[in-house]
């Protein structure tokens, strides 16, 4: 493959904004940020395939920075450290500057972030995601179609920051004196949603659909890359109609499409079993604090029926937001009726060497952290119309 200059984009731990950590600051407040570790990790990666790569800080000396070095791509994790739409700051100044990266575009990541509008695009899509409501002051009503138990969080994180036992609200009260305190400590607006009983799986997806166009030119290669992965599912869902709706103004129902261009990785579990005394809940206590932690299993113990199904919701809700390149989408398998509900996607997902999810998952297909990490950049360059398949 041709080599290429690579501007390693990142917001490390270390340079978090200082001014912002002071005693009203949540605990947990800066842990979606990399660490050193974590950037050693993706240049190490980058390098092994030949690169050239210049390690740079996502803050106000990367404008500089890029004109100086003037990269031919970036490979982007930038989360950001302000505003509701944060981590689509980097790839705007990207876009402005008129240079190529990795992953999904500005609208993509604002959407993403904001965890009710993604739901909002979700119902549009009839996607299924449970039941939720907004707070911004936490006086407002709860709506009565909201059945206990009720699950809160801010609304503008990830990484699991904000999520905590008592999350799980059973009564009025409980979810009243939760909102109020999220809203204090984390200054945002608070999600509210229907508490989802039942296994928590997460999946990643790695590619770019293929327009229609391209589907004859494709079948062949698509025949192919069935038969040598078995994990390998590649779907497009979207609205029967243009607007989403019948022409009777009802909401119409989603049609599926096969198009090649995308993998999905095996299915991961999060099983809570070993923490006994800790609420099944996959946020920032679990993933930083908890010696036990919970097990992972990859592929998830699913039926083909389920595998098969999260896979086309995977595919959908990637559509949805229009991501590119990679991401990874986040379930709650209800128990009432075996249904994955989408609870949120992450299209700036976790890339650490050995511990994200999305790792664990690709080493379940014999997909290596080298290979993974080059799989996304290669994927963006044949996007960008830089490299010839």
């Amino acid at each position: 493959m041709k080599k290429f200059q690579v501007a390693l984009l990142y917001s490390m731990f270390a340079n978090a904004p200082q001014e912002a950590a002071d005693e009203d600051t949540p605990w947990d407040k800066w842990n979606e940020l990399d660490s050193e570790g974590s950037v050693a990790g993706y240049e190490r990666a980058l390098r092994e395939m030949g690169h050239d790569v210049i390690p740079l800080e996502g803050d106000h000396t990367l404008i500089a920075n890029l004109q100086k070095y003037k990269p031919d791509i970036c490979f982007n994790t930038c989360e950001g450290h302000r505003g509701r739409s944060r981590e689509a700051q980097v790839p705007a100044i990207l876009d402005m500057l008129g240079i190529p990266y990795t992953g999904s575009g500005v609208m993509s990541l604002a959407i993403a972030l904001d965890k009710a509008m993604t739901k909002r695009v979700l119902q549009f899509y009839s996607i299924p995601t449970p039941a939720f409501q907004v707070f911004v002051t936490g006086n407002e009503p709860t709506d009565p179609r909201l059945n206990f138990p009720l699950f809160a969080k801010p609304s503008l994180e990830g990484s699991g920051i904000g999520i905590m036992a008592k999350s799980i609200c059973r009564t009025p009260r409980e979810l009243r004196e939760q909102v109020r305190y999220l809203l204090h400590a984390y200054k945002q607006p608070v999600l509210v949603e229907e508490f989802i009983e039942g296994r928590e799986i997460t999946t990643g997806i790695v590619g770019n659909l293929m327009p229609r166009g391209s589907w004859i030119k494709e079948k062949k290669r698509l025949e192919a890359e069935r038969a040598l992965q078995a994990q390998s599912v590649s779907a497009n869902l979207e609205p029967a109609s243009g607007n989403g709706h019948s022409a009777n103004g009802k909401k119409a129902p989603v049609r599926e499409y096969y198009y090649s261009g995308v993998r999905v990785l095996p299915p991961l579990e999060i099983d809570f079993s070993p923490l006994k005394d800790t609420a099944p809940l996959y946020g920032s206590e679990i993933k930083h604090n908890n010696p036990w932690g919970p097990k992972y299993l990859c592929p998830a113990p699913l039926s083909a029926k389920l595998t098969s199904q999260i896979g086309r919701w995977t595919v959908a809700t990637f559509r949805a937001l229009e991501c590119f390149d990679f991401a990874r989408v986040d379930y709650r398998i209800r128990e009432s009726d075996n249904l994955p509900m989408v609870i949120e996607i992450n299209p700036l997902a976790g890339l650490t060497e050995g511990l994200s999810d999305i790792v664990i998952e690709a080493n379940a297909a014999g997909i290596s952290y080298s290979e993974l990490i080059n799989m996304i950049l290669e994927t963006a360059l044949r996007r960008y119309g830089m490299l010839d398949d």
